[in-house]
């Protein structure tokens, strides 16, 4: 999947519903994929960079908050769109807790659906932005040895080189040489520069 693709995923036991929302979000630079059944989604389903998924939240078998539920536990923050013609207040609160993005209701306005949904991918690319950047942060913490990762650790309190060659029973050249190594290999010029990729990867 590339950057620039954009994927509404559309879940609906109700073939018709299908059918109606294939109509109201065609669009160019948009792909839809519809399925008829939770279980098939959930299969199917692979994160991507700019997505949503519009969701009935009454369904056999797996309902829709049992989708979104399935999804948080496996740590995927797809932006879901809830639809349904039984709009309780009980299930609307009870779909925004479990993190939903927005709650429409049957029958669904067209223009709405399209506003929502676009939102929503863009919430979506956010989400991806941010993943990445993490992933990124992650991965220059991991070219530092054990030891090195402590010493970064006392560094970011704003302990001094003494006072951190004490608490470890090292040499205050031997925590130097700690501090360069981690320097360069984090490319930080500052001790707040540390702190802050430090706090984001925690």
């Amino acid at each position: 999947m590339v950057w620039g693709e954009q994927v509404v995923f559309v879940l609906d036991d109700d073939e018709t519903m299908l059918w109606l929302y294939r109509e109201l979000l065609r669009k160019p630079g948009i792909s839809i994929r519809t399925f008829a059944s939770a279980g098939d989604f959930l299969c199917a389903y692979r994160p991507g960079p700019s997505e949503c998924l519009v969701c009935d939240l009454r369904m056999p078998e797996i309902g829709g908050l049992d989708v979104q539920r399935r999804l948080s536990e496996t740590g995927i923050s797809l932006p879901v769109i809830f639809v349904s013609g039984h709009a309780e207040v009980p299930s609307v609160v009870q779909a925004m807790k479990v993190g939903a993005f927005d709650f429409l209701e049957k029958p669904v306005d067209g223009e709405r659906l399209l506003s929502v949904v676009s939102a929503a991918l863009l919430h979506s690319r956010s989400l991806h932005a941010a993943r990445i950047t993490m992933a990124a942060r992650h991965a220059r913490l991991a070219l530092l040895s054990r030891r090195e990762r402590e010493v970064a650790e006392l560094v970011a309190t704003g302990k001094s080189s003494r006072a951190i060659s004490e608490e470890m029973g090292l040499s205050v050249r031997t925590v130097e040489n700690h501090r360069a190594r981690l320097t360069e290999k984090l490319a930080v010029g500052s001790v707040a520069e540390l702190v802050k990729l430090l706090h984001a990867s925690a």
